[in-house]
C-alpha cells in the first residue's frame, strides 16, 4: 500500500538559483532539522565522491544516529530533482514504512519559482495504515518546515 504526501512554497528567486541551493547536500543539514520524532540531517554526501546525477548514491546523515541511502533518479537542473531510499529506515519509521521515493519540482511562477516536494512512501504492510497516517502528516509539516527555511535564506541573500 502506498501513501502520498506533497507540499509547496514561493520562492522570490529564479528557478536556477534555488534549484542549486535547494539541492545541495550542504544545504540539507542547514534546513532539513529534527521536527519531533523525525530526526533531522546532520551530513549528506555523494557516496565515493560522485557528482550528482541519475544513478549516483548519496548518504543522508540523521540526528537519530542512523544513515539513510538515496538513489538519485533525475537531476534535471532547473526543473527536476528526484531519488529513492535504497533501504527502509530505521525503526520506528522503518516498522511502517518500507521504501521511499522524493521528487522536488521547481517551476517559474509570477513571483519567482515555486517549489512543490512530493514524497510516496510503501508501507510495510497494509495493516501499518492507521499507525502511519499520523507520521506521514507529521512528516509533511517536517517537509513544509524545510522548504520554509529554504525560502528564508534564499530571500536573505
Amino acid at each position: 500500500m502506498r501513501i502520498e504526501t506533497a507540499t509547496e512554497i514561493e520562492v522570490t528567486r529564479p528557478p536556477a538559483e534555488v534549484f542549486d541551493f535547494a539541492v545541495a547536500c550542504e544545504t540539507f543539514p542547514r534546513v532539513l532539522l529534527a521536527f519531533g520524532p523525525l530526526p533531522g540531517i546532520v551530513r549528506a554526501e555523494m557516496r565515493d565522491g560522485a557528482e550528482p546525477r541519475p544513478g549516483a548514491l548519496r548518504e543522508i546523515h540523521l540526528t537519530d544516529g542512523s544513515t539513510v541511502e538515496e538513489e538519485v533518479l533525475a537531476l534535471d537542473r532547473p526543473v527536476c530533482h528526484r531519488y529513492r531510499w535504497t533501504r527502509p529506515p530505521a525503526p520506528p519509521l522503518g516498522w511502517l514504512v518500507r521504501s521511499g521515493e522524493g521528487e522536488w519540482r521547481f517551476e517559474p511562477s509570477p513571483r519567482g519559482t515555486r517549489i512543490i516536494w512530493r514524497y510516496r512512501f510503501e508501507l510495510s504492510h497494509v495493516l501499518a495504515a492507521p499507525f502511519a497516517l499520523p507520521v506521514v502528516a507529521l512528516f509533511r509539516r517536517w517537509m513544509a518546515r524545510g522548504l520554509t527555511r529554504i525560502r528564508d535564506v534564499l530571500e536573505r541573500r
